[in-house]
């Protein structure tokens, strides 16, 4: 029998204490280490702040998500419900209290607007973790140049890398688990002569339902061009990304208590439409994203710089179902349901400097016109003993039509100090955002509405200080707004008095930078206020319009992170990562006239209060290896606290072989990954609910090999 991981109070103190003690004393030193692993710990940010370098985006499994290497960073919670991370409804990533919907997010400076899978632009689809350089997360509160409206928690920045000065190709092949296999391959030109060098890359991947039947896959093309003249760069960067999926089936905690972790949907075929109608045939999405920006960075003068990312997204997709019952008359009946998405949305971020010396001055400008639509429609069946392919001249009833446009406008100024012969540097600064959302409902004209949301000052303060050559001090105090989501329009009972959400984030913590040994301790509390409610029936969680919004109290979240780096060697590394964080409703809510929400003093759903990272690494030669293992603590699964997924603990395991140069190839590296290596049974991303069997959840994929091989010419 497989023993569980109970970390007690004696745990948990030693695994701190070693989260930012050395080994043994450092002398004070300004040297500088790339140890390869997650940035100790954001020098010089005046908020908690740490990156995942390229280093670590290559040890993952070739074609996993990028966004599963942030699991390392303290106060992340990231899950998923298959090996890659690509099956989008099972992916999310919690950040002391918030969910992906309320973090910023942008990729090579264009803002992700919308973490939303239908309609949104999550980060995942716009690269490639071959193509990545970093990602830098600040969990508390985002630069005041993050482009969102829904920021209210910290923000992600991934980086691309650029193209390269030199003509090369570059492979890789891998394959493993589940049948799956991914093909990358990249071709950058080089430097030409007056300045200009791009690169272009093309991935495949592809896989198997790890439980049930089906496919999952991903197509995903990037280019990238520069012009390198004098001190100013120019560029143009296109990516498409086109993916397909089975669904996986969220199951209830009995059903996973019962059944066990491969439980999902039906694979044969029976004739019987109430039986048919949980065919994993039925059950599909698919997305096609583009994605244009043509950044630049000018210098104006000597002392003034400004930097441009003008983009424009086009994305459609479709999400289809096959319901047992006629949606008119009520009778059995196998139908065919499909949900259509289309976006089309442009901007620009812009940033202006002024260097004049002590002062660092900043002043920016987003603007975004974001325009979404959607439709679901049933059609009847054609052979519906067979399947449940569509009758396309058989309309049989729309459920909705309508359109969404966005309109939003962010400026903020800045100006950085440093003080006292620069051992201390203080932010000042604010922002104003304003959001309109107009919505048209195309089968009912009655139904149309718009809304305006704006605040014209947060500001955001924070400084960092020097104690030692080896030590330093940060502290940020922030205000954040989240506009109200298209959904809260759509409803029968629109409330037009809803309040965006809003809350006010504070760090303190202190940073340490030695010869053999980084580490950061963070404390924080958020109080995040004007909660907006936003119950579903998690058996018709694709049910848009049966959401009830109302602006319900507050949240307030404390906590303490811990991240540490020990390098006594060029060989070996270790990295730790521990999170304590207590994220509590403020008080009870009125769900209906009837019926209170007993929340208050309750712990939000899907937080979880413990989290612990481990990483160890060791390289001899040409040869490497390392190890990983993290712990999640029990998670509640309802607002009212009455149902949990226990905590669990998963490992890793990778080895491999690089050099740089084989028989007449550059690069060249063989490795080696099994991802959950103990084989755990766990539940992983929730459905959250308001009371007992209510919620629904994914659960983790079971141990899985993967090889591959890569080298460059």
């Amino acid at each position: 029998m497989q023993s569980r991981f109970n970390p007690t109070p004696i745990f948990l103190a030693v695994m701190g204490a070693l989260a930012v003690m050395p080994a043994y004393a450092d002398t004070a030193t300004d040297a500088t280490v790339d140890t390869g692993a997650v940035s100790v710990m954001g020098e010089g940010q005046v908020r908690a702040s740490n990156a995942v370098d390229r280093k670590q985006f290559q040890e993952q499994t070739p074609g996993k998500n990028p966004v599963m290497a942030l699991e390392r960073v303290p106060g992340v919670s990231v899950t998923t419900a298959d090996p890659y991370g690509i099956y989008e409804y099972g992916t999310d990533i919690e950040m002391r209290g918030f969910n992906s919907d309320q973090i910023g997010m942008t990729v090579d400076g264009v803002p992700m607007t919308s973490n939303a899978v239908a309609g949104g632009n999550p980060a995942s689809r716009f690269m490639d973790s071959e193509n990545l350089e970093s990602a830098t997360v600040a969990q508390g509160s985002g630069d005041l140049s993050t482009p969102s409206y829904n920021s209210l928690g910290g923000s992600i920045n991934y980086k691309t890398i650029d193209p390269r000065n030199q003509f090369g190709v570059q492979g890789e092949l891998s394959g493993g688990s589940y049948d799956s296999h991914r093909e990358f391959v990249r071709l950058d030109t080089g430097k030409s002569d007056n300045g200009t060098k791009a690169f272009i890359s093309g991935s495949r991947t592809d896989t198997e339902k790890w439980r049930g039947a089906g496919k999952n896959w991903v197509d995903h093309f990037e280019t990238k061009v520069q012009n390198i003249f004098g001190e100013n760069k120019v560029g143009l960067s296109f990516i498409y990304n086109k993916r397909f999926d089975h669904d996986y089936l969220d199951m209830s905690l009995a059903d996973y208590q019962k059944y066990g972790r491969s439980y999902d949907l039906n694979t044969t075929w029976t004739g019987n439409p109430l039986q048919d109608q949980n065919n994993y045939t039925g059950w599909t999405n698919g997305r096609t994203d583009k994605l244009l920006s043509l950044p630049a960075d000018l210098k104006i003068t000597d002392k003034m710089r400004l930097t441009l990312v003008p983009y424009y997204q086009k994305e459609d997709g479709f999400g289809t179902y096959n319901p047992g019952h006629n949606p008119n008359t009520g009778a059995v009946q196998l139908m065919y349901r499909q949900s259509s998405y289309f976006t089309d949305r442009y901007g620009m971020t812009s940033k202006l400097t002024y260097d004049l010396g002590q002062h660092q001055l900043a002043a920016g400008l987003w603007v975004e016109r974001y325009k979404f639509d959607n439709d679901r429609k049933w059609y009847d069946t054609l052979n519906p003993a067979v399947n449940g392919d569509p009758n396309w001249n058989a309309l049989v009833k729309t459920d909705f039509d309508r359109s969404f446009v966005t309109n939003s406008t962010t400026f903020y100024v800045q100006d950085t100090i440093s003080m006292l012969n620069n051992r201390m540097k203080l932010d000042l600064g604010a922002k104003a955002i304003s959001v309109s959302r107009d919505y048209v409902d195309n089968l009912n004209n009655a139904n149309n509405r718009n809304a305006k949301y704006s605040k014209s000052f947060l500001p955001q303060i924070g400084a960092t200080y020097q104690l030692t050559a080896t030590e330093q001090v940060f502290g940020n105090y922030a205000q954040n707004f989240s506009a109200p989501s298209n959904s809260v329009l759509t409803v029968g009972t629109y409330n037009p008095d809803l309040k965006p959400e809003t809350s006010t984030n504070i760090d303190l913590g202190i940073r340490t930078k030695r010869e053999h040994f980084d580490a950061s301790l963070a404390l924080y509390q958020v109080k995040y206020d004007n909660r907006i409610l936003q119950i579903k029936d998690s058996t018709n969680r694709y049910l848009l319009n049966a959401d009830i919004y109302s602006n319900v109290g507050s949240i307030t979240s404390k906590g303490v992170e811990l991240a540490s780096t020990w390098h006594p060697t060029e060989r070996f590394n270790l990295y730790t990562s521990l999170t304590l964080n207590d994220s509590k409703f403020d008080q009870n809510y009125q769900a209906s006239s009837t019926t209170v929400v007993y929340s208050g003093g309750k712990i939000v759903p899907d937080s979880p209060q413990v989290m612990f990272f481990a990483d160890a690494s060791y390289h001899l030669g040409d040869y490497f290896a390392g190890v990983n293992g993290k712990y999640v603590g029990k998670r509640y699964s309802t607002v009212d606290n009455t149902e949990s997924a226990p905590g669990y603990e998963v490992f890793g395991l990778r080895a491999g072989y690089q050099t740089k140069s084989f028989h007449g190839m550059k690069d060249f590296k063989v490795q080696f990954n099994v991802e959950n290596l103990f084989d755990k049974s766990y539940l992983s991303s929730i459905n959250t609910g308001t009371t007992a069997g209510n919620p629904t959840y994914f659960t983790g994929t079971p141990r899985s090999y993967y090889l591959s091989i890569g080298a460059s010419i």
